[in-house]
């Protein structure tokens, strides 16, 4: 058998998204893929070992009614947005969602719209479903440049805040998006929740628009994969006629209820992540040679004006003092690392560590 004459064309020039690094061992801090800084609350953490029971031998609820309920009618229900649980799909955190969504609008050939820099998975899935890719520059501020006013296409995705930069994106630029481009607008908001600024009130203007959330960021639950998108209710008809069966698991439908019984207490938590990137921010910009992008999410962009500087902070970090931050070798992004904010002795830390190496480097 020749495998490589049995593989799918797509795959002979295949590159697969590329997680950040996952340390091995103990002492590290892990500022480089963007989970929370907190772990679940104990109230959570203790309806998910409730939950370990004999129900572990039965199927899930396919269609999670329970979540659906809840994040209409406790999660969102301040929120100016749709109402009916017919308008809530909940997958296995926002990847298999955006797949579904793939699944449901692209043929091979469909063109499907994207920025750069941005989430790598749109691009990623495009590939893997053989789409014609369009992928839209953004301005050197990481703003929409009018380009994208005129794109053409079965799918149009937006980061917001966007990854890696961090900065969300205008209603009133997402509304022009939807209004002008003839297919599906879908707004990853994966970084919501540490965000004055959401695009959930334009679902009540606009047929063509899919909001995607999830748990991982502002909840904690990285590790168990809960996310919900909100659509028109025939748009989230199709996405439940093709996703797997049982997509999510009893003790994640659990533990997302949970998250969202418990929200005000979770909320308050993510307010330190929110003052921390604040003061993380304030403190990085007064380094000479280094200035923060703004940022709406757990997460910061730090540029250096010589771009050999940040693999040298890069390399330091995590060789010498077991830090991990994020850098991307690709164009554009030399000159910057990325850093996930973490708790206020991490950060007390990597900012130790920092003046070590700007008396170094800079």
């Amino acid at each position: 058998m020749d495998l490589s004459e049995l593989l799918r064309e797509v795959l002979k020039n295949f590159s697969p998204y590329q997680p950040g690094e996952q340390p091995i061992g103990d002492g590290w801090i892990k500022l480089n893929t963007n989970e929370n800084a907190y772990p679940p609350i104990p109230e959570v953490i203790e309806e998910i070992k409730n939950s370990i029971n004999d129900k572990l031998r039965l199927y899930p609820d396919p269609l999670a009614l329970e979540v659906r309920k809840a994040v209409l009618n406790q999660l969102l229900r301040d929120e100016d947005t749709l109402t009916n649980r017919n308008n809530v799909f909940i997958g296995n955190g926002a990847d298999e969602i955006i797949e579904v969504i793939f699944k449901v609008f692209v043929d091979p050939g469909n063109e499907v719209v994207f920025f750069y820099p941005s989430y790598g998975m749109y691009k990623v899935l495009a590939t893997l479903y053989n789409a014609k890719i369009n992928e839209i520059n953004l301005n050197d501020d990481f703003s929409i440049p009018d380009t994208a006013f005129s794109a053409k296409g079965k799918l149009l995705f937006i980061n917001s805040p966007n990854n890696p930069n961090g900065k969300s994106i205008g209603n009133a630029t997402i509304l022009k998006l939807c209004s002008n481009f003839p297919g599906i607008v879908v707004v990853d908001e994966a970084y919501a929740d540490f965000s004055e600024q959401t695009s959930l009130s334009l679902l009540k203007k606009v047929k063509n628009l899919i909001v995607v959330r999830t748990l991982s960021k502002g909840f904690s639950l990285a590790s168990l994969r809960a996310g919900f998108a909100l659509a028109d209710a025939s748009i989230i008809k199709e996405m439940n006629n093709v996703k797997l069966p049982f997509n999510t698991t009893y003790i994640t439908q659990i533990a997302a209820l949970a998250c969202i019984k418990n929200r005000v207490k979770i909320f308050e938590q993510n307010k330190k992540i929110i003052e921390e990137r604040n003061r993380l921010t304030q403190e990085l910009n007064s380094f000479e040679g280094v200035s923060v992008l703004p940022s709406d999410a757990n997460f910061i962009l730090v540029k250096f004006n010589d771009k050999s500087k940040a693999l040298k902070f890069l390399w330091d970090f995590k060789d010498k003092h077991k830090i991990l931050v994020r850098h991307f070798s690709k164009p554009r992004l030399y000159p910057y690392i990325r850093i996930t904010i973490g708790t206020e002795e991490q950060n007390n830390k990597l900012l130790d560590v920092f003046k070590l190496l700007a008396v170094k480097y800079l």
